[in-house]
């Protein structure tokens, strides 16, 4: 992973500058060849794609030349494809102010042992689809599951105003309306997935109410949030296959409660994983049946909700936790036991300013590779934290903006049905 600073390359081309114009006094005012005024377009857009995403900005203020370059949809998608390429990860503007980690899949993960890997799939490897700006999702994210967002034109806890948004195919689906109370907050849920195997509906005979993905089963489940502890509630589902809405109850054993200040699920192995205030409460959408899970044994609930991170790695769920100065990561394993698997101390090799934030919270994982978390700031920006090699490397640019909850894993080339493969 290459150490990105917040140096510029553009400092160099200035001080050149300078002392070229110096010369030019002695050599009858002559234009400089070396002026940074002279270069190609393709040179400035080498320049610009590796400076920060601020320093950018401001560079459209230099002349009209450079701000018709950097506003062109060719350098936004450059910029893209070459800046912050972290340990394979990116960062995407889904707004203004918000950001997102994208992922390409692990190149080995889909392929047999007797598919042809220096063939067909070692030319797609270079062939990442980019989400571009025109591709940027509208409304607030509530939900991010195969690469499809539940967004809502509303607050999400809300509870209406739904809709499902691919940003890949640029197709968007409204979900249909539902009885909701504006007063009332609710916990949402999102989960997309291609082999559903639920017997309750039937699939065949039902007809499709949406225009998304048809090889896909999209479910979105809502629940009035509560912070007293309940033993019996009502959880509303919408299904892709009737395109309705219907109402179920939950009964638990332990009861759960949610935290007044986390609603939003996070979608793992065909379940949604919603964090309490004591346990994590798990709903399957398709079986419509819940359960909770506890908290690794030592760990602070609260402090994993504020400030943690809920997600997935090499396909096993994890949970993590940020301190004043330490990181620590969990993974689940078999009889829903949550095993250590890095405690990292990071005084010393993160700034002042950033280990004394108090709202400094984990970003998220990489979905490969296990050593790997982000580490974010709002006031202070973006770490990529190795916590096998206790490495850890600034990315500028990202102050002051909101990194998403939600990971998008970008595939390597556009899917094709078998017909158009034939």
């Amino acid at each position: 992973m290459s150490d990105f600073t917040s140096s510029t390359p553009l400092s160099f081309f200035f001080t050149n500058n300078n002392i070229n114009n110096n010369n030019n006094k002695k050599k009858n005012n002559h234009t400089s060849s070396s002026s940074i005024s002279n270069l190609c377009n393709d040179l400035l857009s080498q320049i610009f794609t590796r400076l920060p995403f601020r320093s950018t900005t401001i560079c459209k203020c230099v002349s009209k030349n450079w701000l018709h370059l950097i506003s062109s949809t060719y350098f936004i998608r450059l910029f893209m494809a070459t800046q912050h390429e972290c340990y394979g990860a990116s960062l995407v503007f889904l707004s203004p102010h918000q950001l997102i980690l994208t992922f390409p899949p692990d190149p080995l993960s889909d392929i047999d042992d007797d598919d042809d890997f220096e063939g067909d799939h070692h030319h797609h490897l270079n062939e990442r689809i980019l989400m571009s700006p025109e591709a940027f999702v509208k409304g607030t994210v509530c939900g991010c599951s195969m690469n499809v967002f539940l967004c809502s034109d509303n607050r999400y806890t809300s509870g209406y105003g739904y809709f499902l948004h691919d940003p890949l195919n640029k197709e968007t689906f409204e979900l249909p309306s539902i009885a909701a109370r504006k007063e009332c907050l609710h916990a949402i849920g999102f989960i997309c997935d291609r082999f559903c195997n639920d017997t309750s509906e039937n699939k065949d005979s039902a007809k499709r109410s949406n225009s998304l993905d048809p090889q896909n089963y999209f479910r979105v489940v809502r629940i009035k949030s509560f912070i007293v502890r309940q033993y019996e509630f009502e959880v509303d589902v919408w299904s892709s296959e009737t395109g309705k809405w219907r109402n179920k109850s939950v009964r638990l054993t332990d009861g759960f409660a949610f935290a007044p200040h986390w609603s939003l699920s996070f979608a793992y192995d065909g379940g949604l994983y919603f964090m309490g205030r004591t346990s994590i409460f798990v709903y399957d959408p398709y079986s419509l049946r819940g359960e909770t899970l506890n908290y690794p044994v030592g760990s602070d609930p609260m402090n994993i909700m504020s400030f943690g991170f809920l997600g997935a790695c090499g396909g096993n769920l994890r949970i993590s936790d940020i301190g004043h100065s330490d990181v620590k990561v969990w993974e689940l394993v078999m009889n829903e036991h949550w095993e250590l698997v890095h405690h990292v101390n990071f005084s010393g090799h993160l700034p002042n300013e950033f280990c004394a934030d108090y709202y400094k919270r984990v970003g998220g994982f990489h979905p490969h590779d296990g050593e790997v978390v982000y580490l974010y700031s709002f006031s202070e920006g973006i770490y990529v934290a190795n916590l096998g090699t206790r490495k850890f490397t600034y990315i500028p640019g990202y102050q002051k903006s909101d990194l998403s909850p939600f990971h998008l894993e970008l595939p390597l080339w556009p899917s094709s049905s078998p017909e158009e493969c034939d």
